[in-house]
Order: structure tokens, then C-alpha cells, then sequence
């Protein structure tokens, strides 16, 4: 298979998942109003599109690579987002970083790269449904034990009850996005009719699931937050089942959103695709800057929270800007993709007719 086209769409997606991230980190979450409902609308989808994207980049990493040019850069990647992301909660109380579940999930990649496409269908299934049940088991039993996310100072049997139950990011539930997306890097995103029907699915699945929810939470009373029900409902961040299918369908409706207009409006995509390729800079450096200037008791209302969001955007922006007249990649990009971990070039010996007499 020759090399594959960057993608403009799938980077402008990564930049609005980015984007959507700053505006639920800053806060505040709990929403009343409609148009507070709709600022937020991010909220459970941007860190779900984010995993999404690093699922399907993923299937286009390992797609051409084996053996060596497969498990040393791909060991090099899993060691620098775990420790990026535990220095990172390291920092702060008011951000749950996302970088350490990254971490075990392209650790499980190339396991999951292995299976069929219809093997991770069903996997895909039994996910969304078994591990929210477990998830609900373990909170039961537990009562509803919950935390931060791993930081530099936890214990690693403690650290590894955060990446797979009581996280913010738990990887019982969190592995369906992330899946999805390795699908999605098996099939022909540069054929229209493909995408469109992927945007029609994702949209189907993400409205659809969000109505059942809704619903079922509407008749559940206040029964739907405890126990059992709680798999009938749809709160973000809930780590339930139609949350799951919600977040993830409309995180594949704005990747074929984003792929669509990214061939017809090119131009006009690419100054939001130029943002996506400094993603893991930009979410480094956004967690930082929050870890400055957001109190610990968050921050009281929307007004003071789209302030902070759009000067820490701007801030963002004139990063990218800066940095892009450099010609170099982002700093963190360049540290995770590092000449280093390439293999050397092979060595061409000369033939029997070459050789010097």
C-alpha cells in the first residue's frame, strides 16, 4: 500500500475536540438555561471525539508497521503519555487529565489491530454493555468509590484501579470510543458516499440514544442515580451504555462532518486543521494554564467561564500561529514522533557486478 493523504477533516475534528475540551475544563458544568445547555454541549462529547481520533490515527499508525518500526516507537509513545499525563494530574485538582487511559489504550492496540473488523464490532458490543454493568457493580459494592485520576504519587495498585474502574476516564468504558475508532481506520474514508452514510449513522446514534436516555431517565425518577437504573441513563461523563453510544455517534458524525467540508471548503478548513496537528501540545499546555489560574472551587458562572475559555483559546491560537511560522511540528508532537525511534535506512550492498576488481 503506497502512503496514505493527510486528512484535513480528521485534524479539523482533533482541533474541535481541543477546542471543546478548554470550554468543559474551564467550566462551569452544571447548566440550567438553554443557552447554557448548548455552551456545554461539548461536555461527554469532546474527550469521547478526542479518543475517537486517537483510535483511528492509531489504525493508521500500525497499518504499514511491524516488528521493530512497530513496538519501539509505539513502546516510546505509551512510556511519554503515561508519564506526561501523571506529571500533568500531578499539577491539578481541577482537571481530570485523559493522557494516562491514551497510554494503556495504544499499549492494547496492536492486540486489537490483530482481530477482524467483525471481532471488534462485537467487542465493541460487549463492551458498551458489560463494562458500564461492571462499573455499577463495582460502585455498589463500593459505595461508590471515585477519584481524580492517577498522579505521580499513586500507588501503582491504586493507579491501576483508576485506569480501569474508578477514574475519570475508566477503561471499561472508555475502550468503546477508542475501538470505534480503530474500525474507522479500516474502512475508505475518502469515498463520499462512505462518509455520508457514516455521518448518517453517528447522527442516528447519538440523537437516538440521547432521546432513550432522556426518557428512561424521566420516568426512573429519582431512582435513575443509584444502583441498577443508573444503565438507563445518559448523563455526561456517566460511563453508562447510551451515553457511550450517544458520545461515540456523534463523535463519528462530526469526524464525517468534518471530512465532507474539509474537501469542499478546503481552504477555509485549514486553518482549523493547522490546530489539530499541535494537539497534544495544546492540551499540555491548556492543563497548565488551568492549573494557574482556576481556583480550586471552580468558577461560579458561565460569564466568568466563556471569559477564561476565550482568552485561553486566543491564547491557543496565537501559539499555533507563532509556532507554525517555524515549520517545525509542536514541540510534545516532536518529542512523540522523534527520528530516533525510526529504523535505520537498510544497506544497500553492491552486486557481484558492482564489486570493484
Amino acid at each position: 500500500m503506497g502512503p496514505r493523504p493527510r486528512l484535513v477533516g480528521l485534524d479539523a475534528a482533533r482541533a474541535l475536540a481541543i477546542i471543546g475540551m478548554v470550554v468543559v475544563n474551564v467550566g462551569p458544568t452544571n447548566a440550567e438555561t438553554v443557552l447554557e445547555r448548548l455552551y456545554l454541549l461539548p461536555f461527554g462529547r469532546a474527550s469521547v471525539l478526542f479518543v475517537t481520533i486517537a483510535g483511528l490515527g492509531m489504525g493508521f499508525f500500525l497499518r504499514r508497521r511491524s516488528g521493530r518500526a512497530l513496538w519501539s516507537p509505539l513502546a516510546w509513545r505509551v512510556l511519554l503519555l503515561l508519564a506526561v499525563g501523571l506529571a500533568l494530574q500531578s499539577t491539578t485538582q481541577t482537571v481530570s487529565v485523559i493522557l494516562p487511559t491514551y497510554a494503556v489504550l495504544f499499549l492494547l492496540a496492536p492486540l486489537l489491530w490483530r482481530m477482524p473488523t467483525r471481532w471488534l464490532v462485537a467487542l465493541t458490543l460487549v463492551v458498551t454493555v458489560a463494562g458500564p454493568a461492571l462499573l455499577v457493580r463495582y460502585d455498589i459494592t463500593h459505595l461508590g468509590i471515585e477519584d481524580q485520576g492517577p498522579s505521580l504519587g499513586t500507588p501503582p495498585d491504586e493507579a491501576l484501579r483508576s485506569l480501569l474502574i474508578t477514574g475519570p476516564y475508566p477503561l471499561l468504558s472508555w475502550t468503546v470510543p477508542f475501538v470505534v475508532g480503530v474500525i474507522l481506520s479500516r474502512v475508505d474514508l475518502t469515498s463520499t458516499a462512505l462518509v455520508r452514510r457514516l455521518a448518517v449513522w453517528g447522527g442516528v446514534a447519538a440523537v437516538g440514544a440521547f432521546v432513550v436516555a432522556t426518557t428512561a431517565t424521566a420516568l426512573l425518577g429519582p431512582r435513575a442515580d443509584r444502583g441498577w437504573p443508573r444503565l438507563l441513563t445518559g448523563v455526561a461523563h456517566g460511563q453508562m451504555p447510551l451515553w457511550l453510544v450517544s458520545a461515540t455517534g456523534g463523535a463519528v458524525l462530526v469526524i464525517a462532518a468534518c471530512l465532507l467540508l474539509g474537501r469542499r471548503l478546503g481552504r477555509l478548513m485549514s486553518g482549523l486543521a493547522v490546530m489539530g496537528t499541535y494537539a497534544l501540545t495544546l492540551y499540555v499546555l491548556h492543563v497548565l494554564v488551568l492549573a494557574v489560574v482556576k481556583p480550586d472551587e471552580g468558577l461560579g458562572s458561565f460569564i466568568a467561564g466563556a471569559g477564561v475559555s476565550a482568552g485561553l483559546l486566543a491564547l491557543l491560537v496565537l501559539v499555533v500561529v507563532l509556532w507554525e511560522r517555524t515549520g517545525l511540528p509542536g514541540p510534545l508532537e516532536w518529542v512523540l514522533r522523534h527520528p530516533w525511534l525510526r529504523p535505520p535506512p537498510p544497506v544497500e550492498h553492491p552486486t557481484a557486478q558492482e564489486t570493484p576488481r
